[in-house]
C-alpha cells in the first residue's frame, strides 16, 4: 500500500486525532453530569477545558506515537525442512 510522502506520520496523525477526540469527549462527559444537563448548561469555561482536553491529547498522543517506530515485517516461514511437505506433482 502506498501511501506517499505522509507514510511515515500517517500512524502519528490518525492516533494524535482519535487520542484528541476521546479527550475532547471526555471533557464534555464530565460537563454533562448532573442533574439538570444539556448542552445549554454547559459553561464557557468547561467549553475551553474541552478544547484544551483536544489540544493536549492531540499534541501530546502524536508526538510520541511519532516517535515508536513500526516493527519490521517478520521474513517468510522457511518450511524447507518441514517433513508435512508434500512436493506438487502437478506440471
Amino acid at each position: 500500500m502506498n501511501v506517499g510522502k505522509f507514510g511515515p506520520y500517517l500512524k502519528a496523525i490518525v492516533s494524535a486525532l482519535v487520542s484528541g477526540i476521546i479527550a475532547f469527549l471526555s471533557a464534555l462527559l464530565t460537563a454533562l453530569q448532573g442533574e439538570h444537563t444539556g448542552f445549554d448548561t454547559i459553561t464557557a469555561g468547561q467549553w475551553v477545558t474541552a478544547a484544551l482536553a483536544f489540544f493536549v491529547g492531540l499534541g501530546i498522543n502524536g508526538g510520541v506515537t511519532y516517535q515508536v517506530r513500526n516493527r519490521p515485517a517478520p521474513p517468510p516461514l522457511d518450511n524447507s525442512d518441514d517433513p508435512s511437505q508434500i512436493p506438487s506433482t502437478k506440471s
